[in-house]
């Protein structure tokens, strides 16, 4: 594990978490990597992951860039330091970053709001990570 310091995760491209606890949406997983081109010289693609970007790149959702998979990591390191049960901040809620359609007034001011969302939840983890 001390050979892992300083890596980054190929999901997100923010430093994994090494110590505390596991169910920790930062901590540490390596896994084969199935959101990159497969390797010419037949070794398995294996990479260094979060736990939670390792749930999210197995769900086969379309890809949002980086920025808003930081932000999925920073809602999701927001949920768990708040000590909230996963059910309620897994891989099935995180898209809308915790806003609900149905309590905006306007489509337009849901678009406003989730823009102002992703860009605190993906600050919030880049300080979270690599602070």
């Amino acid at each position: 594990m001390v050979r892992l310091v300083g890596f980054a995760c190929s999901y997100c491209g923010l430093p994994v978490r090494l110590a505390g606890d596991h169910r920790h949406p930062g901590y540490v997983v390596v896994d084969q990597l199935t959101f990159t081109r497969p390797r010419g010289d037949g070794l398995p693609n294996l990479g260094v992951l979060h736990r939670f970007c390792n749930r999210v790149s197995q769900t086969r959702r379309p890809d949002g860039g980086r920025i808003l998979r930081r932000a999925w990591l920073g809602w999701a390191t927001d949920q768990f330091e708040a000590s909230r049960c996963e059910r309620r901040y897994g891989t099935r809620h995180y898209e809308r970053l915790g806003l609900h359609p149905s309590r905006v007034r306007t489509l337009g001011l849901y678009r406003k709001y989730w823009q102002i969302r992703k860009m605190r939840c993906a600050s919030r983890a880049y300080n979270y990570y690599s602070g």
